[in-house]
């Protein structure tokens, strides 16, 4: 990690967290450190997953997360809504391709065609949005 990576990190961590200093016995927290080291966990997580049950909902409220608070958040979301798009432009195809040939002058018929057509521009648009 360069030195401007763990500048950065350092600096968001300052804002963002508050560090404790915790004492224990050299027994306790070396057998602590190897059942997280064996469970693949880290020492920190534990102790805030303690601390997030301990003080309950009131306190913890602020530590969940928003999703939608990066970027990253964010093209997830909206790959799963062109997802769910592409879903729905399916089902409606499949309904409109079901309409009787005497039908297909109807009503009916030229709604399920706007449809298809205006998801498909919106799966596009939106496919181009990152």
């Amino acid at each position: 990690m360069g030195k401007t990576s763990a500048a950065a990190k350092n600096k968001w961590n300052t804002v963002n967290y508050k560090q404790l200093k915790i004492c224990a016995p050299p027994e306790i927290a070396s057998a602590f450190k190897s059942a997280c080291a064996s469970a693949n966990v880290s020492m920190s997580g534990e102790i805030i997953g303690f601390m997030e049950r301990r003080a309950g909902s009131a306190a913890t409220s602020r530590l969940k997360k928003d999703p939608l608070a990066t970027r990253a958040g964010r093209r997830k979301k909206l790959y799963s809504l062109i997802g769910e798009l592409e879903l729905i432009r399916d089902a409606e195809q499949e309904y409109k391709e079901n309409i009787p040939s005497n039908l297909q002058n109807s009503i009916r018929y030229g709604a399920a065609e706007d449809c298809v057509s205006v998801i498909e521009d919106a799966i596009e648009s939106l496919s181009g949005a990152f």
